[in-house]
């Protein structure tokens, strides 16, 4: 009984270092999963990447450096209309950063933790408002990626493999919706008890209250709503442009509307807690749905892991970002007092 008591005190001591941990090993092991099994001859990959057409890879890639842009002003709008004036360059970095972090923390929201630190920070405001806003801003691209698979279907995308796909999608937003609407209202049903007992559900509630609350708040600013969303759409279609431009550099020849369903199932599915960043889950279910559309299994692989190397490329730009970031701000500080100085020092100033 007593080793018990031991291992469970050890477990809430280091609860956040064994899940990070193991996180860690599935997300390690879900690549090395993918290698082993994909990768008939390594030869074959390293001839089509030899092949492969450069420009558009460039290009694909150029689409983060506009995501970065989209994300910040979407949040500097949402910020603006809370009365916080934040600049778009500075959340531009912020939103850089971000995305280093994406690659070391949990699930692919993990940046969203420093984003809401870090503004929280530089306009001196409550983390619950920064927190609340980050939400308003990643509920607009949930509802913007929803958008997109739902268009799919209706141009025509209807089916993986020999799979229709149109009544999993119907199922899931209703059951999404009604959930997040019983997580908010849970006295609906006399569901009190058990969400206030969960303490997964009571989390997400007090989240989705703080959406809400926020959303209440932009009752004067609907337009400022509209812009997010729109921004959000503008957003998820980069990421789209991402995907498909990679692809036809590899020679994958799949339509536009195919990407237009995928990215939002894999973006959801990345959001899974059980790995880093996502890692792992996007690239396996990438490949699931490529080559059940009838694409190579290398090639699907070989594409997956492209997608992967550049979120770990910007994620290093982020990271460098983070590092000088200090130093520069230390020398515009001293700069500006330095000015501040010579201009009360200055007789005719």
């Amino acid at each position: 009984m007593g080793d018990k008591n031991k291992i469970i005190s050890f477990y809430h001591k280091n609860k956040r270092t064994i899940l990070l941990v193991l996180r860690i090993v599935v997300s390690v092991s879900l690549i090395a999963f993918l290698v082993r099994t994909q990768f008939k001859d390594f030869s074959t990959a390293i001839d089509t990447l030899r092949l492969s057409h450069k420009g558009l890879l460039l290009l694909s890639f150029s689409t983060h450096i506009a995501g970065v842009w989209i994300t910040a002003e979407r949040w500097r709008i949402l910020l603006k209309a809370q009365d916080v004036r934040l600049g778009v360059g500075s959340l531009s970095v912020t939103v850089l950063i971000g995305f280093f972090f994406n690659n070391f923390l949990p699930t692919s929201i993990g940046g969203d933790v420093f984003r809401v630190y870090d503004s929280s920070k530089k306009a001196n405001m409550p983390i619950e408002k920064s927190a609340s806003i980050v939400l308003v801003e990643r509920f607009s691209g949930i509802v913007s990626a929803a958008t997109f698979a739902i268009a799919a279907l209706f141009l025509g995308f209807t089916a993986i493999g020999d799979q229709s796909v149109i009544f999993p999608i119907v199922i899931f937003f209703i059951i999404s919706l009604a959930v997040g609407f019983l997580i908010i209202n849970p006295s609906v049903f006399k569901l009190d008890r058990l969400v206030n007992r969960i303490g997964f559900l009571r989390r997400i509630r007090e989240k989705l209250v703080n959406v809400y609350q926020t959303l209440k708040s932009f009752k004067k600013s609907k337009i400022v709503l509209v812009q997010a969303l729109l921004y959000g759409l503008l957003l998820q279609f980069m990421v789209i442009l991402n995907y498909f431009l990679a692809a036809r550099a590899l020679g994958i020849e799949l339509g536009l509307v195919t990407f237009i369903f995928l990215v939002p199932v894999v973006l959801v599915i990345a959001m899974l807690p059980i790995s880093i960043g996502g890692m792992g889950l996007r690239e396996n279910s990438t490949v699931f749905i490529l080559v059940a559309l009838g694409v190579i299994n290398e090639d699907a692989a070989l594409f997956s892991l492209i997608i992967f190397a550049m979120l770990i490329l910007f994620g290093t730009f982020g990271g460098i970002a983070y590092i000088v970031r200090p130093i520069f701000g230390t020398r515009t500080k001293n700069r500006i007092e330095e000015q501040q100085a010579k201009s009360n020092n200055d007789p005719a100033a």
